[in-house]
């Protein structure tokens, strides 16, 4: 078996939203799943379940910046949308790009951190090493106070070759300053100097 980061979440709220919203953000999902598959250089297989449900399967070494990912796609989809995330690291086995036959210890811890999750918690990987554990809570408070503009901007920043502010502001239509602002309001800045800690040794 293969060692993973699994990700169990469920969207917040689903059921005060209409079709087309919880559609588009299944739609961010998706393509944040194929931007994180780019980074670990395969795929990150991504699987709903009962409608508001997902599964996403990741390279342990990305798992902090990718959780950010996730959470910055689906805020992207809406104001005020938001994905309760569980994690989960071990061995697992894969068949193909659907994660509905899946097994092995990365997805049992990974469902049991998401059934497990406090209220007002949105990230945990309670059977995750320290460092993991510690920047959890962390990146879910500075995340959760985050804009839909706010999070727009931390989600292209986070590919690990890293965009220029141009890059970004030319890909949403806004001056450099204005994006500047935004990754300052953000602390997006602090989130990927902990992603470079955390993947410094993988």
């Amino acid at each position: 078996m293969t060692k993973w980061a699994v990700f169990t979440g469920d969207i917040v709220k689903s059921s005060d939203m209409t079709s087309d919203e919880l559609s588009l953000i299944f739609k961010n999902l998706d393509a944040a799943a194929a931007d994180i598959g780019a980074w670990q250089g395969m795929a990150a297989p991504l699987t709903r379940f009962r409608g508001d449900g997902w599964q996403m399967a990741v390279t342990p070494g990305l798992c902090f910046r990718a959780a950010i990912a996730v959470r910055a796609a689906v805020q992207r989809a809406g104001k005020g949308f938001e994905t309760r995330l569980g994690i989960g690291l071990g061995t697992g086995y894969i068949t193909g790009d659907d994660l509905s036959g899946a097994e092995g210890t990365a997805f049992v811890r990974s469902g049991h951190a998401l059934d497990g999750m406090k209220r007002g918690v949105l990230l945990s990987a309670p059977d995750a090493p320290l460092p993991l554990r510690t920047a959890l809570p962390l990146a879910d408070h500075i995340i959760k106070g985050w804009t839909r503009r706010q999070s727009e901007v931390a989600y292209l920043m986070l590919p690990p070759a890293g965009p220029t502010q141009m890059e970004v502001a030319a890909t949403l239509g806004l001056t450099q300053q204005t994006v500047q602002q935004q990754i300052d309001s953000s602390g997006i800045l602090r989130l990927l100097e902990v992603c470079d800690v955390m993947e410094e040794d993988q």
